[in-house]
């Protein structure tokens, strides 16, 4: 479902046009057809637009608490958030406008929860403290998926650390030498004669006045940078494992805002860490350790909704066990009982699902669902259906004891309910006339790059709770370029607005011009002559 932050684009247009041609085409064979069309409560966006709205009149989200907040994001819900499906109506889609859904609707929230709790007790939802990708801007945890590596000029920074009782020093490569002051090991390769009698040695951080042992681990590439690498668990996937192989000290130097926490050096804490970085530089030069900056390209990591460079922090959240939930939609594929059309994409499906990694579930906003886990003092977990139920759960644990509970403040990834999309709309866990008639869907149309984000994930959660896969095809449509072939971006300013087409030749002929160019696996250019 479109977001409900959403304005009708030209991706929108293609899409619904094809499922428009496809139900149009059964109805007037004289099969009952539905399709059904709704909202997503869009949990990031749609705070985000609410926040901004609120500044704008000088009103801060922390001042008003997180109730009155909420309230207003539903205020403006009623306003503005059913703009995209007036726009859909425009375009002339035959949607049953009767079942509009939102995913926020009661019931539909009350799906949410029971798979939330089913899922929790079958140890398939679970909560942990582990390494996660950190948006420093919208201060919340986001999934690999919310993840752009994006190909930037940055520079590698080679610095000499000091071993300890010695002259002798070994230079290491970073691009963030402002982990410096999280560093806990240096590795090498145990196969690099060069460093092979350094292995054990200890050697000083320059300026941070700590002491770190040189280990052997193959994670250290002999060919690149130095060889040596200076290791952060704290702070990098690649660091964290090593990190866990070899037992070493976590030490985390950020605060959430990225900014240095009280980890850091002294005249740093405070500082955000870009700053923190350049005064590092500066000083590493005064002090001789900085032995030469090269300019070098590589990836580096975005939000895809804030577009800040994500950090990778410690912290705790909850998690869903995707291994397990990818068996079944693996299996279903493989037989041949959802196919992917044209079938190249289901090779992108089977190497995502068979490399899946635990999907981090917990976000720290406020509008979303909120997970329904409550606390008591001693930081026991009581997951349930509503409070009652958890006081319930909480009075068996803590015998004739007195307590209190306290609600999980964070809510759920946006993904998590529209995964839920197939059945949750059609009454589930009701047994209604609807999800007996409509549900395994016939089809589902969408865009290559939500494979993952939603594809799979329907397809976990319909065969994990229900007798059939949620749709037996999925039909993968291109995208929309611009006439040179190049993607639509408002920067480049080479947006075309289905809506000033619509008004200026009619819906017909804007439909029509997309559908005649959507062969399958072939990027739609389109232009105005087209047209």
């Amino acid at each position: 479902p479109p977001n409900v932050t959403g304005r009708l684009h030209m991706g929108h247009a293609l899409n619904n046009s094809l499922q428009d041609v496809l139900v149009r085409f059964y109805r007037m064979k004289g099969l009952e057809t539905l399709w059904q069309p709704g909202t997503d409560h869009a949990g990031i966006a749609t705070q985000a637009v609410v926040e901004k709205n609120l500044e704008s009149k000088g009103i801060n989200k922390v001042s008003l608490g997180r109730e009155k907040f909420i309230n207003e994001v539903w205020k403006w819900k009623e306003e503005s958030g059913g703009i995209i499906l007036d726009q859909l109506k425009k375009l002339g889609c035959s949607c049953d406008w009767s079942r509009t859904r939102f995913t926020m609707d009661k019931d539909l929230s009350h799906a949410v929860t029971k798979v939330f709790v089913d899922l929790y007790n079958k140890k398939l939802i679970y909560k942990d403290k582990k390494l996660i990708n950190w948006d420093t801007h919208l201060q919340t945890a986001i999934s690999d998926l919310e993840v752009v590596q994006k190909d930037v000029q940055s520079q590698l920074f080679y610095i000499d650390y000091q071993i300890e009782n010695s002259d002798k020093k070994i230079t290491i490569a970073t691009t963030r030498p402002e982990t410096m002051m999280g560093d806990t090991a240096i590795a090498v390769n145990p196969k690099d004669e060069r460093y092979i009698n350094l292995i054990g040695k200890n050697v000083n951080i320059p300026i941070v006045k700590r002491t770190i042992k040189i280990i052997s681990d193959r994670y250290a590439d002999p060919d690149q940078g130095s060889g040596a690498v200076k290791i952060t668990p704290a702070h990098d996937f690649n660091d964290y494992n090593v990190g866990k192989r070899n037992k070493l000290e976590i030490i985390n130097i950020f605060e959430k805002n990225g900014k240095i926490n009280k980890n850091g050096i002294k005249e740093f804490i405070g500082l955000d860490r870009f700053e923190a970085r350049k005064l590092l530089v500066r000083q590493l030069k005064e002090n001789g350790n900085l032995v030469k900056i090269v300019t070098i390209k590589n990836k580096v990591p975005y939000g895809d909704r804030s577009n800040t460079i994500i950090e990778p922090l410690l912290t705790e959240q909850w998690f869903v066990n995707a291994k397990k939930l990818s068996k079944k939609p693996i299996e279903i594929v493989n037989k041949g009982k959802t196919t992917f059309f044209p079938n190249n994409w289901s090779k992108t499906f089977f190497q995502w699902m068979k490399n899946i990694e635990p999907w981090c579930i917990s976000r720290q906003i406020w509008w979303g669902h909120r997970i329904p886990a409550w606390y008591d003092e001693n930081n026991n977990i009581f997951v349930a259906e509503n409070e009652k139920n958890a006081f319930i759960l909480a009075k068996k644990k803590n015998k004739n004891k007195e307590f209190k509970l306290k609600q999980e403040t964070d809510v759920l990834d946006t993904w998590f309910s529209s995964a839920l999309w197939p059945f949750a709309t059609l009454g589930w866990p009701n047994k209604t006339k609807e999800l007996s008639k409509f549900y395994p869907t016939s089809v589902l149309v969408t865009g290559f790059d939500i494979i993952f984000f939603w594809v799979a994930r329907m397809l976990m959660m319909g065969n994990h709770f229900n007798k059939h896969t949620p749709f037996n095809k999925v039909y993968v449509h291109a995208l929309v370029r611009d006439e040179k072939g190049q993607k639509m971006s408002k920067s480049k300013g080479n947006v075309i607005d289905p809506l000033e087409l619509i008004n200026e030749y009619g819906a017909d002929s804007l439909r029509f011009t997309l559908i005649s160019m959507a062969s399958p696996g072939r990027d739609v250019k389109l232009s105005k002559e087209r047209v």
